[in-house]
């Protein structure tokens, strides 16, 4: 069975080796049973250089510079997310040399994400640099597109030699995989956060002062030679997934700048802004119960993430 990754794979920082019992619970883990033998296992973390260039969880530049919606408060970070994936593969690798097979798998962090969380607050309603607008178009400005298709083909071939070794599948299942989940736990089992978010969006681009300052944006485009009448119509003419490194068309520098200048002009950002932080304030109380459940439950998702990484960079 392949392991499939939900972030973007990592591979940089120094070797590190991983002096641990998958089998028994960690120091930190009172509820420990007895000891087993050692195992060790190198393993290569994300160094300070590698984090340097994740995304920050504050906008620095443009309209949306400094702005963050109240639900953001709920929501893990890129880097959360990359601690608590890696810690589970940590417990994974070292658990299946112990029962005799082999599994390596690339860690999370080498490529940076698109946004910090959930709400990527810079594009949120669209474009909103004009000085990445102007240097990238619609394109995203960093590398995010991950590794080459060479890269990935032998990755996938090396995955593929690993679990081909009989009993791999039903060690991994039966075995590890609790086990990661027992010792550090599964990311977003629920997303109260990310649900509520996606419906703030919706729910406010339909109220009467978001739809006014479409409309004037729409207009604005119009007057500079763009017949667009959304967002996504606007991005969507040019925007391609992970496309990073090509320089974009003069046609797409046009738009995306106008695009810009236009939202800047209306106030659609800070109007929308507005819109949404009172909308999610009010989804706050309205769920707050179960968004604090949450909130408590990732805390302790990290703690324990935490707990076995630190366990790898100790132990040299």
């Amino acid at each position: 069975m392949r392991q499939t990754r939900s972030l973007v794979p990592a591979a940089t920082g120094a070797v590190l080796a991983l002096t641990a019992a998958c089998g028994a619970n960690s120091a930190t883990d009172k509820s420990a049973g007895s000891q087993q033998k050692i195992k060790t296992v190198a393993m290569h973390l994300p160094d300070a250089k590698v984090r340097a260039s994740w995304p920050k969880q504050d906008v620095a530049s443009g309209l949306a510079k400094d702005m963050r919606l109240p639900l953001e408060k709920y929501m893990l970070g890129y880097p959360d997310m990359v601690d608590i994936e890696n810690a589970k593969d940590v417990v994974k690798s070292a658990c299946m040399k112990r029962l005799g097979f082999s599994y390596t798998p690339k860690l999370m962090g080498t490529q940076p994400a698109a946004s910090y969380n959930e709400m990527n607050m810079e594009r949120r309603y669209g474009i909103t640099d004009p000085a990445k607008a102007a240097a990238h178009g619609f394109a995203v400005a960093q590398d995010t597109g991950g590794p080459s298709q060479a890269g990935q083909d032998a990755e996938l071939a090396r995955e593929d030699q690993e679990s081909s070794a009989e009993g791999w599948d039903k060690a991994m299942n039966e075995t590890c995989i609790p086990e990661a989940n027992q010792k550090v736990g599964v990311l977003f089992p629920t997303d109260t956060a990310g649900d509520l978010a996606g419906q703030s969006l919706k729910a406010t681009r339909s109220q009467p002062v978001v739809q006014r300052a479409l409309a004037s944006w729409s207009s604005c485009m119009a007057d500079h030679g763009h017949q667009v009448k959304s967002l996504d119509d606007a991005e969507g003419r040019f925007a391609q997934p992970g496309r990073t490194g090509i320089q974009p068309e003069k046609a797409e520098v046009s738009m995306a700048t106008d695009d810009v200048a236009c939202k800047s002009t209306t106030g659609l950002v800070s109007t929308w802004y507005t819109a949404e932080t009172a909308y999610q304030n009010k989804q706050i109380t309205s769920h707050k119960q179960q968004l604090d459940a949450a909130k408590t439950r990732d805390a302790r998702l990290l703690k324990k993430a935490r707990a076995v990484l630190a366990s790898v960079s100790t132990a040299r």
